[in-house]
């Protein structure tokens, strides 16, 4: 079991969140993650169990952010349904939401090796249980993207694209693989579109998303792609809509964004979970597809020939030869 301390004073609270984040010598400040000024305006009111779950936070917030109930549970030495309680008490939905903001003071906040390594002393101790673990932050990531899920405005921004005479896609390192399927697909529309991720032969792809006809759609999560962030704000400021996909309303992204889209993609590892984002994206698809049948049928049939005449796929008269 973790070494707790006992804290009876708000401000005691407070001076350990601070030297958590800015390190010794420092002084209360007011600017710090909200999810943990939460929880020590809230610790004066709640119960013992629940004084020492904060107190397991705090003290290590780096290595809490990772664990899941049951971790906490035993490091707090409280029951799980106590950590569960805990998390809907301080006002989160349940316990993934809690984790999922105080993963994010740790992305933001770490490098991508030192994810991994606060990541790895979690797992160490039960890796028969990470294929299981993983699985279950993508399905808790998507149960928190249908809760936030803003319907209408997916309807406007796909109406906006389908209406687009240009769609630039702009996104960089790992996220390059949600641009690449996002592309893929709406050439299936017969939609024009340019991918811009950073490579020098695509920035002068910038150059030709100008017309107020022509919408951006940019997709980026901590910690954020300077590049990323850099060209949506190059295009917004030209007068293009911007779509952002993006993990939290404090990403940069979001203050030159027409409208941001919410995807959790924290999971207790140094990568990302872009189940989230890929769902998004794959329902902005088949709702254009459903409006635009005409083009992806003719589309369809014209590439089905030229994949029949170049023997694209795979048919089981080939295991013959």
């Amino acid at each position: 079991m973790i070494d707790t301390m006992t804290f009876i004073e708000r401000d005691d609270i407070l001076l350990l969140i601070d030297r958590q984040l800015f390190g010794e010598g420092c002084r209360i400040v007011t600017e710090m993650p909200s999810v943990l000024k939460n929880l020590a305006d809230l610790y004066p009111r709640l119960s013992a169990s629940q004084q020492r779950i904060v107190e397991v936070i705090v003290k290590d917030s780096e290595t809490a952010a990772f664990y899941n109930v049951a971790e906490l549970a035993r490091a707090a030495n409280v029951s799980d349904a106590t950590v569960t309680r805990f998390a809907r008490s301080v006002g989160y939905g349940g316990f993934p939401e809690l984790s999922q903001q105080l993963q994010a003071i740790v992305r933001m906040r770490l490098t991508t090796k030192e994810r991994l390594e606060k990541s790895w002393a979690v797992e160490r101790d039960g890796r028969n249980d990470v294929l299981w673990q993983s699985v279950k932050e993508d399905v808790q990531n998507l149960h928190m993207f249908l809760d936030d899920l803003d319907a209408d405005g997916l309807e406007d921004c796909a109406k906006e694209l389908m209406e687009a005479r240009t769609i630039g896609i702009v996104c960089s390192r790992s996220t390059l693989s949600l641009g690449l399927f996002f592309q893929f697909y709406l050439n299936f529309l017969q939609k024009n579109v340019l991918l811009v991720d950073g490579e020098p032969r695509t920035l002068d792809q910038l150059a030709h998303l100008q017309s107020d006809k022509d919408i951006v759609v940019g997709i980026g999560f901590s910690r954020y792609s300077r590049f990323t962030v850099n060209s949506v704000k190059y295009l917004s400021q030209k007068g293009l809509t911007a779509y952002v996909i993006t993990d939290y309303p404090s990403s940069p992204l979001v203050r030159y964004a027409t409208k941001a889209f919410y995807c959790p993609t924290g999971i207790a590892s140094h990568m990302d979970s872009f189940v989230a984002p890929m769902a998004l994206l794959q329902a902005l698809i088949r709702r254009m597809s459903s409006e635009l049948y005409s083009n992806t049928l003719e589309e369809l049939t014209r590439l089905e020939e030229i994949w029949d005449l170049f023997d694209v796929y795979y048919e089981k008269d080939d295991s013959k030869e």
